[in-house]
């Protein structure tokens, strides 16, 4: 699965160990899917697991569903466009938001639809989401970003 390939810090694994995976971003690997939230997140877990050993890392396997991704992404873990899109469930848009000059936090929210479909987003359902989340997006302090 793409997310293992992004920030473990934030779309896999937590202080300690412990999963720390995004809700939204099992809710879109299941749609895309079309499999249930609760296997998608037993998967995603077991492959952060195996990774995380891989590595001799410290892994704490989940207890499912709930404990995976029921808590919120805190917004001090939210430090690049891709942690955001990492928060979102739509990663796969880092390069082409980048590339399209929406490489930093403070940008975020004057992402418009426009802008979404010319950096190559075409997707309706991902531009609703990706303008619902720039709406409520709040950076910490867009100079520092």
């Amino acid at each position: 699965m793409y997310f293992f390939r992004l920030s473990s810090r934030l779309a896999g694994t937590i202080q300690h160990g412990r999963c720390g995976i995004p809700e939204a971003l099992v809710q879109r690997y299941s749609e895309d899917l079309d499999q249930p939230e609760k296997d998608v997140a037993a998967n995603m877990d077991q492959i952060r697991v195996k990774q995380l050993r891989k590595q001799h890392r410290m892994a704490i396997p989940s207890g499912g569903l709930t404990e995976i991704c029921r808590k919120p992404v805190s917004p001090g873990l939210i430090t690049s466009v891709s942690d955001w899109l990492i928060s979102i469930g739509l990663p796969m848009y880092s390069s082409p938001l980048t590339e399209a000059g929406f490489n930093t936090l403070s940008k975020v929210p004057s992402l418009s639809q426009t802008c979404l479909q010319e950096a190559g987003i075409t997707e309706e359902r991902h531009i609703s989401k990706l303008l619902a989340a720039a709406r409520l997006f709040k950076p910490l302090d867009p100079d520092a970003i």
